[in-house]
């Protein structure tokens, strides 16, 4: 399946309406968006007194536990996704997306329920300048509308 075929059905996928959309979702995953939308707003985390931070996203022990499993996706993503089309599954603000546009995938795609993550994960990809071969899509994780066959590789790590 080519890439634009790929980036078609994608945008296919974003005119669908964001009320048909959250009307399609149940009450678990609308209170999982709610959730995570809140979560990962940028003005509520930058307003934040520093310890208020630190309890909520500043847990250095589980952060210097997990560091061996950061380095070794870092290392699988850019190992598998080499010129394939690549799949952040539950991309949250898009950290392995970027990394796998970075490191030469044909087509990054991050996937996420959250449109806050999705909007991150964009301004974060133009940050890093891979804006090119990178598209985030906000969508529902057990029902992604993506076609079948159309992925090489797929991560979800960190959800």
């Amino acid at each position: 399946m080519s890439s634009i075929f790929l980036i078609n059905q994608l945008k296919e996928i974003e005119t669908i309406s964001d009320q048909q959309w959250l009307n399609s979702l149940g009450k678990r995953k609308k209170k999982e968006l709610e959730f995570l939308d809140k979560d990962r707003e940028p003005s509520r985390i930058e307003s934040m007194d520093k310890d208020t931070y630190e309890k909520f996203y500043g847990n250095i022990k589980y952060y210097k536990a997990t560091s061996l499993s950061k380095v070794y996706v870092d290392n699988w993503v850019k190992e598998e996704c080499k010129n394939r089309v690549f799949l952040d599954y539950a991309c949250g603000n898009g950290g392995n997306a970027i990394k796998a546009a970075k490191y030469g995938s044909e087509l990054s795609i991050g996937l996420d329920i959250s449109r806050i993550s999705i909007e991150n994960a964009k301004r974060e990809a133009k940050k890093a300048g891979v804006n090119k071969n990178i598209y985030f899509i906000q969508a529902d994780a057990e029902n992604t509308m993506l076609p079948d066959n159309s992925i090489d590789v797929v991560i979800c790590s960190g959800m």
